[in-house]
C-alpha cells in the first residue's frame, strides 16, 4: 500500500492550554489579527486582555455568529488592507471563525476576490501567487475539525453557492484544543455539531478515493468517542472531562477529513445551507441518515465493520449500524425531515434547486462515495431528506 501523511499543524490539548496564546503568538510577531464572533466575545475577554498585557497589538474583528461570505471577506480584506498589515491571524470560535481566518489568511495577501480560490466541481481554483498569512486556530465548539484542516468553507449570497478552499498553504499553524472553553456550549449547538464530527469521521472511512489508512484510524476512533460520550455530554454539559473527549473527536475527525474528504452527505449539505440558511452542523445533522438509509447496501462491507468497530455490535451488519447511528442523531434531535424545520415557502422549489446545485457544483464529492449518485439517485435523496 502507498499513501501519504501530512498534518503541518502543532495540536496543544489539554485543560487551560489557552493560557499559552501570547507565548505561541509572539513567535510570529506582535501585529495579530483576532476574530471572535459577536455571541462569544465575552468568553474572549480574558484572553484578548491577557495578549494586550503581553504588548501584542491586537485589532479585534467581531463578524456576526454566521457562515463567512465570499461578499463580507472581500469588503473586510480591503479594509483591513488599509492598515499596517498583520503578521498572524487568530480565529476563535467555531467553523466559522476559523474559515474565516484562513480565508483572510489569502485575502490579505491576494488581490483577486476570494470566491476564485474556492474549488468547485465545476472549475478550478486560482493558484496563490504569495504566502497565506500564518494561523492560530482556537475552537469553541467540537464538531468542524477546522482547527487542523485545509480548508475554508465560503457561501456565496449572490449566487446561493458553497464552496471550499482546499489549500495546503492554509493548514493553520497551531491549534489550541482547550476544553475549559467548552463548557458553555447550549445543548442544541453540542448535538448538532458531535453529528457533524461524526459525519466527517464516517464520510472519511467510507470515501473511497484514494488510499488513507491513517485517516480511517483517525476516524474509527472519532466516531467510538462520540457514540460513546454524546449521551453523557448532554446530561452533564459543564464536565471537562466529557468536553475533552468529544473536542479530541473532532480534532481526530478533522485530521481524517484533511487527508481523505467528505462524500455524500456533505454535497448535499453545503448547499442546503446555501439554500436555506440553515447552519452547518445541523444541515450535515439532518441530511446524514437520509444518506445512509440510500447507502446501506452500496456499503455493506464497511458497515459491518464500523457497526462492530463504532458501536461494538454482537451481531453486526449494515442495517444494525445504521439503526446504531439513527440512535445517535434520534439522541441528537436531528432525525427529522426539513418539513418538520422550514416553512413552506422555503420548501416551494427547494429540491430542484438542492439537486441541480450538488449535480452541477458538487458532484466531485459524489465519486467518492461507495456509489457514485446520479441525479436520480441524489433526487431521490433529497425527497427522503425533504418528506422522511
Amino acid at each position: 500500500m502507498s499513501y501519504s501523511f501530512n498534518l503541518p499543524t502543532q495540536i496543544v490539548f489539554g485543560i487551560n492550554e489557552i493560557d499559552t496564546l501570547a507565548e505561541h503568538a509572539s513567535v510570529y510577531g506582535d501585529r495579530i489579527l483576532f476574530i471572535c464572533p459577536q455571541d462569544i466575545v465575552d468568553l474572549a475577554k480574558p484572553i484578548i486582555e491577557n495578549l494586550k498585557q503581553s504588548r501584542l497589538n491586537l485589532t479585534v474583528i467581531e463578524p456576526e455568529p454566521a457562515e463567512p461570505s465570499c461578499q463580507y471577506i472581500d469588503q473586510l480584506s480591503a479594509e483591513l488592507k488599509q492598515q499596517a498589515g498583520f503578521d498572524l491571524i487568530i480565529g476563535f470560535g467555531g467553523g466559522s471563525a476559523m474559515d474565516l481566518a484562513k480565508a483572510l489568511s489569502i485575502a490579505l495577501s491576494h488581490d483577486e476576490p476570494i470566491w476564485l480560490y474556492a474549488n468547485l466541481s465545476n472549475r478550478p481554483p486560482l493558484a496563490l501567487t504569495n504566502q497565506p498569512l500564518p494561523v492560530i486556530t482556537i475552537p469553541t465548539t467540537s464538531g468542524t475539525g477546522s482547527e487542523v484542516t485545509p480548508y475554508a468553507v465560503l457561501a456565496n449570497n449572490e449566487t446561493k453557492q458553497k464552496g471550499t478552499i482546499q489549500e495546503p498553504a492554509i493548514f493553520p499553524k497551531l491549534a489550541i484544543v482547550d476544553a475549559s472553553l467548552l463548557t458553555n456550549m447550549p445543548r442544541a449547538l453540542t448535538a448538532s455539531t458531535a453529528i457533524d464530527a461524526f459525519a466527517h469521521a464516517l464520510e472519511a472511512t467510507i470515501n473511497i478515493s484514494k488510499p488513507a489508512p491513517m485517516a480511517e484510524l483517525f476516524g474509527v476512533q472519532a466516531m467510538k468517542i462520540i457514540a460513546d460520550n454524546l449521551a453523557a455530554v448532554l446530561a452533564s454539559p459543564k464536565d471537562k472531562d466529557l468536553r475533552q473527549h468529544m473536542a479530541y473527536a473532532s480534532t481526530l475527525a478533522g485530521m481524517a477529513i484533511s487527508h481523505r474528504g467528505t462524500t455524500t452527505t456533505h454535497a448535499i449539505a453545503e448547499p442546503l445551507g446555501a439554500l436555506t440558511k440553515m447552519p452547518h452542523a445541523v444541515a450535515v445533522a439532518v441530511t446524514t441518515m437520509p444518506v445512509m438509509r440510500h447507502s446501506e447496501k452500496h456499503a455493506s462491507a464497511v458497515l459491518v465493520r464500523l457497526d462492530s468497530e463504532v458501536f461494538a455490535s454482537a451481531q453486526a451488519s449494515a442495517a444494525s449500524f445504521n439503526k446504531n447511528l439513527e440512535s445517535l442523531i434520534n439522541l441528537a434531535g436531528f432525525n427529522k425531515p426539513l418539513s418538520a424545520m422550514l416553512a413552506d415557502e422555503q420548501l416551494l422549489g427547494l429540491a430542484d434547486e438542492l439537486v441541480d446545485n450538488v449535480m452541477r457544483f458538487k458532484f466531485r464529492p459524489l465519486k467518492q462515495h461507495p456509489i457514485e449518485w446520479g441525479e436520480e439517485g441524489v433526487r431521490n435523496i433529497v425527497n427522503d431528506l425533504i418528506h422522511g
